[in-house]
């Protein structure tokens, strides 16, 4: 899905699903975004697989989705590469300010309006002039709201000239809050928290996101007015099917 079909949803005010990764490996990669995701993650941060592997994964998630990167940092080496290697967009861990989140932008723009170098390698929409123009409108550029000063800062974060969405973390939001709960989407303090990240969302006219992998979690984020959500994570989804055949198996056994 081109990000402009995805701008389009969001423009109805309709909600994007994005898998997660964090296994390596290309194929894996391919099945989970052929089960229907509008986009799909790769996760460089906490995931197995390397800066090395992204163009691989990309590959094979772009047939079927958008394909998203999470850099390990706000590196502006290392997002021009996920960039340059396919990827359509940025979400960008521990953005806890407006000049952390101006550093994001210029690494996602080209100049003038930022300071991406130029030269995609299978990441192009054309050559020279046709690619800058359309890189520009296509790619997305998301920062991962989860530290306290992040929070703190979200306004002016979203009013960030460049940015297209927030994106929650709450597992690290929540030990950065200092939180008795963990990633707990009932914890009246994370929600107020994950409230003001969508309102700010709001008054600037992005898009407020949140990593909430389940279905039950997800539904409640959206319906909290979040439009970017994560119900999935791969090694998850590997995890439950093999523990549900194997206890569906087990138990068609005891009944014979």
């Amino acid at each position: 899905m081109p990000t402009d079909r995805l701008r389009e949803t969001w423009a109805r005010d309709e909600p994007v699903f994005n898998a997660w990764l964090v296994l390596d490996g290309a194929a894996a990669a391919s099945v989970v975004a052929a089960a229907g995701f509008d986009t799909v993650t790769l996760d460089l941060q906490h995931g197995a697989s390397s800066l090395e592997e992204a163009a691989h994964v990309v590959a094979g998630v772009e047939p079927h989705a958008t394909p998203l990167a999470r850099p390990r940092w706000n590196d502006p080496g290392e997002i021009m590469r996920l960039l340059d290697v396919g990827a359509r967009g940025i979400v960008c861990p521990m953005v806890g300010s407006p000049a952390e989140a101006e550093r994001l932008v210029a690494a996602c723009r080209y100049p003038p309006a930022g300071a991406r170098s130029y030269g995609p390698v299978r990441g192009a929409f054309g050559a020279g002039a046709d690619h800058v123009r359309l890189g520009e409108a296509e790619t997305l550029v998301f920062a991962m709201i989860e530290t306290a000063e992040g929070l703190k800062n979200v306004d002016d974060i979203a009013a960030t000239p460049g940015v297209d969405g927030l994106y929650v973390g709450p597992a690290d939001l929540s030990l950065a809050l200092g939180l008795s709960s963990f990633a707990d989407f009932e914890d009246a303090a994370l929600l107020e928290a994950l409230d003001a990240v969508v309102h700010a969302g709001r008054r600037h006219g992005i898009v407020p996101g949140v990593h909430a992998p389940s279905p039950e979690r997800s539904a409640r984020m959206v319906e909290r007015g979040f439009r970017f959500v994560s119900p999935a994570v791969d090694a998850d989804l590997l995890g439950s099917s093999g523990t549900a055949a194997l206890a569906a198996t087990r138990s068609l056994l005891e009944q014979d």
